[in-house]
């Protein structure tokens, strides 16, 4: 690969130019290293999403936490970021390498928790014991055991199994060993094998860590220069626009580019980065390929020429849903099952819906609803007026009587004065969900529904008391929403919408999509 000017400056006069280069800036500390000190760190939106989801599957009774994301996508500073919220009474273990047989985890577990035992003579057993013993010492002492394991997307599934084995271990109402796994999407992959199915229905909190989008890296970029000591912008518009573009919001790619701009400016002598210096960046980074050769593995796959369908929208989670409540209080109401099956959207109102959520523009012959799975979302579909639709506050799909498709993102429009008819919204799984999880007595899913529901009627303590079929009435009555006394698509959207959860709201500005 031939070498630029460049590169040998930063590489090979490093002691000497490295003090100009900050001094030229004025900065006393270089502003975009890969190291990851806790001074720069800077948390978007979307990584403090991820960081809540995560805290709250540590405080919940489930043994598995999922951190997903593509490579430099900030995964570790997410994770770093929950460690250092974790309580004073947290026994903490790192798996940093994860290509372990199933005896070396338990070894390594012990080591990370200090805990002695024959080197030489350890089995599986004897291992597995000694980690019991630690674990129910540490909970009689109250203190809680977290295990990260980072890239966790080499693990062998005897591993995995493994450590599912030792999260068993819990009382009636924790368990004594929270693992968090943090990898690539291929970790997705592997969590679905039909052999690591009792695992999976164990993850009650999981996150896929999208990359920046332009807003987030511009506030990535200024922040990083202001604790540098910065004094004003040195990336004019074009650059930041242009460098964004070419990092496609991966964090660690915008340090990279950022980085060797600024060098570039420097040995200009420009008071300030351009696109020009972004351009030279890029050349420096990936060499003649340019951005097409290191385009991330996300934009690759996303990218790819797909076509759309959006056949069958469905709301199985409103049967789940309702599936415990009904049992638990023995009533008799019965719960909305809705399945909608209209003509193939086409892409524009679509790739409007995920544009909302800020999501990557659709493949093109995937089911959508199946594809944004991925991301921890799902679609849920049903038949209201528009008045009641648009009190879920969400972006929302129309399906129109002329058989058009309309995407409405905002709150000062409407298709017309006492529309009915078909809606398809999507939403956050909430924590826990799965369709096998979901009608699971007392699981972590339905805790949540059950805790969401008194928090909307938190206002009339008494309806706790009554009910489901009338504490689910008084919730639609004073919502405005559909009265069926049901747990139906909408019922649940508002429930989501209006959790801890969210998601976009509607905006006050038109933003209306219509396609035939």
């Amino acid at each position: 690969m031939q070498v630029s000017r460049y590169t040998v400056l930063h590489y090979t006069n490093a002691c000497s130019d490295f003090a100009m280069y900050l001094n030229y800036f004025g900065l006393h500390a270089e502003p975009f290293s890969i190291a990851p000190d806790p001074q720069f760190l800077y948390l978007s939106e979307r990584h403090q999403e991820a960081l809540a989801h995560l805290s709250y599957g540590l405080q919940g009774s489930g043994g598995f936490i999922l951190l997903t994301g593509e490579v430099g996508t900030g995964k570790t500073t997410v994770s770093r970021a929950l460690l250092e919220q974790l309580p004073e009474h947290t026994q903490t273990a790192f798996i940093l390498n994860p290509m372990l047989n199933a005896i070396e985890l338990l070894a390594t577990l012990c080591d990370e928790f200090g805990i002695d035992y024959n080197e030489h003579e350890a089995t599986a057993k004897q291992l597995t014991d000694k980690l019991s013993q630690f674990l129910l010492s540490a909970h009689a002492q109250n203190q809680q055991c977290v295990v990260l394991i980072d890239e966790a997307q080499h693990l062998q599934p005897q591993v995995l199994e493994q450590l599912r084995l030792l999260t068993n271990l819990e009382t009636n109402q924790h368990k004594l060993l929270r693992v968090i796994l943090i990898g690539q999407p291929e970790l997705q992959d592997l969590l679905r094998r039909r052999e690591l199915r009792q695992l999976a229905q164990r993850i009650t909190a999981r996150y896929h860590l999208l990359p920046l989008q332009f807003a987030d890296s511009e506030r990535y970029i200024n922040y990083r220069l202001q604790v540098a000591g910065a004094q004003r912008g040195l990336f004019d518009a074009s650059a930041i626009k242009k460098v964004h573009q070419a990092s496609e919001g991966i964090p660690r790619r915008l340090n990279l580019l950022c980085d060797r701009a600024l060098l570039a400016a420097y040995n200009d002598q420009q008071p300030v980065v351009s696109a020009k210096h972004i351009k030279i960046a890029v050349q420096e980074l990936d060499g003649d390929a340019g951005t097409a050769s290191a385009m991330p593995g996300a934009s690759r796959r996303f990218t790819q020429v797909l076509s759309l369908s959006l056949w069958f929208l469905i709301v199985a989670a409103s049967v789940a849903a309702g599936t415990w409540w009904l049992q638990a209080q023995k009533n008799s109401a019965s719960v909305a099952t809705t399945a909608v099956q209209i003509e193939p959207v086409k892409p524009a109102a679509v790739e409007a819906l995920a544009q909302a959520w800020q999501l990557p523009k659709p493949p093109t012959s995937t089911d959508f609803c199946q594809w944004i799975q991925k991301f921890e979302l799902m679609c849920i579909a049903g038949s209201a007026r528009y008045d009641q639709i648009v009190k879920v506050n969400l972006p929302h799909l129309l399906v129109l009587t002329d058989n058009k498709y309309q995407f409405i993102g905002s709150s000062t429009q409407q298709p017309a004065e006492n529309w009915t008819g078909e809606f398809v919204l999507v939403v956050a799984q909430p924590p826990g969900y799965t369709l096998a999880e979901a009608e699971a007595e007392g699981s972590v899913y339905q805790q949540w529904l059950a805790h969401q529901l008194a928090q909307a009627l938190r206002a009339d303590p008494l309806q706790a008391s009554k009910p489901l079929e009338q504490q689910l009435q008084r919730l639609q009555i004073a919502k405005g929403l559909s009265v069926t006394s049901k747990l139906d698509a909408l019922t649940l959207a508002w429930l989501i919408s209006h959790s801890e959860l969210g998601g976009p709201r509607l905006t006050a500005t038109a933003a209306i999509t219509e396609v035939r």
